[in-house]
């Protein structure tokens, strides 16, 4: 018989009894075999009502009310939209930055074995353009409903340029405490510029905050970097719209600055450092050096096991450090290396300078002593500012106990050459003005780019912990410098200086705001919106780092939607 391709599998559902049949996704079913039935012909649809096996099928299940029909895949995925759940396939995938592959030959034939209907799932491209849109809206809802619940958010932001050299600004949401000790950041949007300045900055900015329904006054914190662009953007467009909004540039990336002094007053190490470059077109001297140190080692009687030495990377703050750590242990033992590798090859221009270097291997190694001992409190402050944790309270006084620490050490003899103790001293003291500079300008005559813009806010902050506000004078606070600290603030000042001295020292900080509510609740409404603020901009960098693994060489022709939406749901499954 013909074919009959004006009838629908839905009309043949209407020319037999109700229950009989039923269709999906333009697909026919028979209601109690569960099979589907080729509705291009009613021949067929009436031979397989009529066959012996459906009679049997028919007698077993008429009095199961429960009999499950089948769907096809695509009703599912439309089933799970409807119900604002992500598809688990293109999440999980996504999420795990697994490219959507799915024509894949061996992918296909591995589904089709191994999982239920697995040959029913959809081609790549029907993940990308019809399911990935719908996952990623799905997500942002998510996150739209986060930000109201949170009431307050700090926007976090950071630019970078990626391998097509496209300006790629990053926006990032942190939302207010609940009852966790540590800040949720989610990765609102990745927006690309045609040009890097406070115009086009400020813009997308507003852009992004209006597309995710943000309340401009619910913004707390501008969180960026110290670029003049940022800024600028801030302070002739974004402060006049964010009212209660402060703007914060990263302190760790600040440390991170001050923390480069050592590398620039102490050159022979950073030559020294750089000794892996050394091998870099050479594989086999690199496993010579590695070979020669772990039979060094294991003749002092050291079980230690030997590895390469780190190379240091501009962009990961500590790692010149850790690099320094690795030679102050191992740099007795490569006197002897360069020896050997010279009679091998003596007229090496790496290894004559690494000769020149090592005739005064001992004035290395002091170097480095002092590097690894004194240099480690810049870099244990820049891990203590990367957190997440609730700190901003405390972030002021840690860069101030540090200067102290500086400051102190400059009277210390740390060694008896007096070049390298001259060169400690230095360093001592240019690490003490920069920090100085942006921490309390005032006693400096840097200019306002060398500032950090929220200085007297981080001063002033301090006050919402309870630990601290006894010690301190708060008449002399800049209270001023926290948006919305009003006279009704003010008046309840008093009264918050004496619950505090009689009530329970051992509650957290959270704890401790969520009781003092009802005592005076202009305060903790205020400390609850300022003790969220994220002390750095880490994450913007975390989800630079994210953008990269996600842009990779075999993804340059990518859609730049289809990009955003990748990392977003990348980054944020991490968060």
């Amino acid at each position: 018989s013909k074919k009959a391709k004006n009838v629908s599998a839905s009309d043949h559902v209407k020319q037999y009894p109700l229950g009989v049949l039923y269709s999906d996704g333009g697909k026919l079913f028979c209601t109690h075999c569960n099979v589907t039935v080729d509705h291009y012909r009613k021949s067929c649809v009436d031979r397989h009502l009529d066959s012996k096996r459906k009679v049997e099928i028919q007698n077993t299940t008429a009095n199961d009310s429960l009999a499950k029909k089948q769907k096809i895949v695509t009703s599912l995925f439309q089933k799970s939209t409807k119900n604002c759940e992500n598809f688990e396939l293109t999440e999980v995938f996504v999420c795990a930055n697994i490219p959507l592959k799915m024509d894949n030959k061996k992918l296909r034939e591995f589904l089709r074995w191994h999982v239920t209907n697995g040959g029913a799932i959809p081609s790549s491209a029907q993940l990308r353009q019809e399911y990935l849109p719908k996952v990623a809206e799905c997500h942002k809802q998510e996150i739209m409903e986060l930000i109201k619940r949170s009431g307050c958010l700090s926007v976090v932001t950071d630019v970078s340029t990626d391998s097509q050299d496209q300006y790629v600004l990053h926006i990032l949401f942190c939302k207010a405490y609940t009852s966790d000790s540590e800040l949720k950041v989610v990765l609102a949007d990745t927006m690309y510029l045609h040009a890097v300045n406070y115009n086009t900055i400020s813009q997308t900015i507003v852009k992004c905050l209006k597309k995710f329904g943000v309340d401009f006054n619910n913004i707390s914190t501008f969180i960026s970097d110290n670029a003049t662009y940022m800024s600028k953007a801030y302070n002739q467009v974004l402060q006049g719209l964010l009212l209660n909004s402060v703007h914060l540039t990263c302190n760790a990336h600040i440390v991170a600055l001050a923390s480069d002094i050592w590398r620039a007053n102490f050159p022979k190490v950073d030559k020294l450092i750089a000794v892996k470059k050394v091998f870099k077109y050479c594989p086999s001297k690199k496993l010579c050096f590695k070979e020669h140190l772990q039979s060094a080692v294991q003749a002092v009687g050291s079980n230690l096991h030997v590895k390469l030495p780190p190379e240091p990377v501009k962009a990961r703050w500590g790692s010149w450090y850790a690099a320094t750590e690795y030679h102050a242990q191992y740099i007795t033992f490569y006197p002897t290396f360069v020896e050997e590798e010279m009679e091998i090859t003596p007229n090496t221009q790496v290894l004559n300078e690494l000769k020149y270097l090592l005739d005064n291997s001992e004035t290395l190694q002091v170097q480095l002593n002092l590097i690894t001992r004194y240099g480690k409190e810049l870099v244990d402050l820049i891990k203590w500012l990367e957190s997440r944790e609730i700190r901003v309270h405390q972030a002021y006084n840690k860069v101030v106990d540090l200067i102290n620490t500086y400051e102190a050490l400059k009277e210390e003899q740390l060694t008896g050459d007096t070049g390298i103790q001259n060169k400690c001293i230095k360093t001592f003291t240019e690490v003490v003005d920069k920090l100085t500079s942006y921490y309390n300008p005032d006693s400096s005559e840097r200019t306002s780019r060398s500032t950090q813009p929220a200085h007297q806010f981080l001063k002033a902050v301090s006050q919402f912990d309870p630990k601290q506000v006894c010690t301190l004078n708060l008449n002399t606070l800049l209270l001023d410098s926290i948006p919305g600290f009003n006279r009704s603030c003010k008046t309840e000042l008093e009264c918050y200086w004496f619950h505090v001295c009689e009530c329970n020292s051992e509650l957290s900080l959270t704890a401790f705001w969520r009781s003092a509510e009802t005592c005076f609740p202009n305060i903790a409404n205020l400390a609850e919106q300022y003790l969220s603020v994220v002390p750095n901009s880490v994450d913007a960098k975390r989800s630079v780092s994210a953008y990269g693994q996600v842009f990779t060489a075999q993804r340059q022709t990518m859609k730049e939607e289809q990009l955003n939406q990748l990392t977003m749901l990348n980054f944020n499954s991490k968060t």
